[in-house]
Parts: C-alpha cells; sequence; structure tokens
C-alpha cells in the first residue's frame, strides 16, 4: 500500500482555528488531496490516540475540534478531544498526505491504508489505539506486515524517516521551497512504501528511488532553459535535514 508523505504538528486548545486554516490553505494546493489518513497522538509520550480517514481532511477536522457549529458526538472525536485539553496544553496531529490524484480512488486506497495502519498496531501491541473503537478494512488488514506499525512511530515523531516531512503541517504551508520538494519527494515515497510490505523501511530505498524518479523525468521533459526541471542534489540535500519534533 502506498501510505505517502507524514507530515505532523502539536497545537494547544487556542489554536484549533489556526490549525484549520492552515489545513484549508495546505491542502487546496495542486499538489496535495484533501483525503487522506490522520492520527491524533500524545506529545508528550509520543504514543497514538487514534487512527482515522477521511474525504476531506479539513471538514473532519473541524467535526473533531467543534469548529463551524460542530458538536461532540458519536460521530466524532469531539469529546476526547475536549477531554483531552481539559487535562493537557497540547495534542499531536498528523496527516499522511496524497497528492491530488488520490482523489479519485480514495473509497480503496485510503480505507486500505487505514486497515493496514490499524492491524499492524494490533499486532503488536494487541490492541487498538485507545481512541479507535473498531478495526478497519479487511482487505487493508492483508497488507499490513512486520514493520507496518512503524508507521505510528513516524507520525508520533518517536522514530524519523524520509518518509517524514522536514517541515510541520504549519511550516509548510506558506513555503513554497519547501512544498516542491516535498512534492518532489512524494512519489518516492510512495513507491517505496508500496513494496515495502515484505522488506525494510530504510531511508536509502527513499534515495534511491528518488535519483531513479527524477532522472527519468528530467531525460523525458528537458528544460527549454537547458536546466532540469529536478536539481537532485539539491533536493536530496534538503532531505537532509532533521525531521521536525513539534511535540518537544
Amino acid at each position: 500500500m502506498a501510505l505517502g508523505t507524514v507530515i505532523r504538528d502539536v497545537y494547544t486548545d487556542g489554536e484549533r482555528k489556526v490549525m484549520y486554516g492552515t489545513l484549508v490553505s495546505l491542502l487546496r494546493q495542486p499538489n496535495w488531496s484533501s483525503s487522506g489518513l490522520y492520527c491524533y497522538w500524545d506529545p508528550s509520550t509520543k504514543e497514538p490516540l487514534y487512527i482515522g480517514l477521511a474525504r476531506n481532511l479539513c471538514t473532519r477536522f473541524a467535526q473533531h475540534n467543534g469548529l463551524g457549529g460542530n458538536k461532540p458526538s458519536g460521530g466524532n472525536k469531539g469529546a476526547k478531544i475536549n477531554g483531552w485539553f481539559a487535562e493537557n496544553d497540547r495534542l499531536g496531529f498528523s496527516l499522511v498526505l496524497q497528492d491530488a490524484f488520490a482523489d479519485e480512488a480514495y473509497d480503496e486506497a485510503a480505507a486500505i491504508g487505514e486497515g493496514q495502519l490499524l492491524e499492524g498496531f494490533k499486532t503488536l501491541h494487541g490492541k487498538l489505539p485507545p481512541w479507535n473503537k473498531i478495526g478497519g478494512s479487511k482487505h487493508g488488514a492483508t497488507y499490513a506486515g512486520s514493520d507496518t506499525a512503524r508507521w505510528f512511530d513516524f507520525m508520533t515523531g518517536k522514530i524519523d524517516g524520509l518518509v517524514v516531512s522536514r517541515m510541520t503541517i504549519r511550516e509548510l504551508d506558506g513555503d513554497p521551497t519547501a512544498e516542491f520538494n516535498e512534492a518532489a519527494v512524494h512519489m518516492s515515497r510512495t513507491a517505496f512504501n508500496f513494496h515495502s510490505k515484505n522488506g525494510k523501511l530504510d531511508d536509502s530505498s527513499v534515495i534511491a528511488n528518488l535519483r531513479d524518479h527524477m532522472t527519468d523525468v528530467n531525460a523525458r521533459y528537458p528544460s527549454v532553459t537547458g536546466s532540469d526541471l529536478y536539481d537532485i542534489e539539491e533536493i536530496i540535500g534538503y532531505l537532509g535535514k532533521p525531521a521536525p519534533h513539534p511535540g518537544g
């Protein structure tokens, strides 16, 4: 399953509207799909609290966070999030970004991804994340491999890897250079993820896919200015930056 690019952040009770506005701004850019997977997590322990999928990530964030007239209900995590902020200052939030073409395949691809992650977590820990009441797609569960549960660690910041954005959600929004770099790397991440069921999640695979993909694109689409579409070494240098740890 091609899971995508992990991008993480943390927010406070008073930053709910700010985070929502950032999501709207980021996900309306042409590179990214509005649909995908998301995860809430504990910034202090780096433990996942909930993973879900949404056809519209912005709308779902508003529903969970009591914005736009949404109230806590059985259909959202509003009560869980309100209870969290009654006892904690910050809440972790991560996305698994999909490219814009993913909208057409949302129903199958996102459901498979959710089922894959939940099954991997359950296999490792013997239970689901605390805010998840039921498992995901049975088809998705068949994609779970020995390394699947590590995706929760990527999303919460427990571990790092090149599948993780070099910027937080709020840092990436409004930085066109960083967004170009992340979009350029995204296809290499998804290609690597797709083949990782029986393999290992290692950064060298991302770099190898990146070089192959960008070399091919540069050869297929020569620029009229004489410069390549992708500066491969510059983008690899960008990936040399440490992944952010917004949870501290």
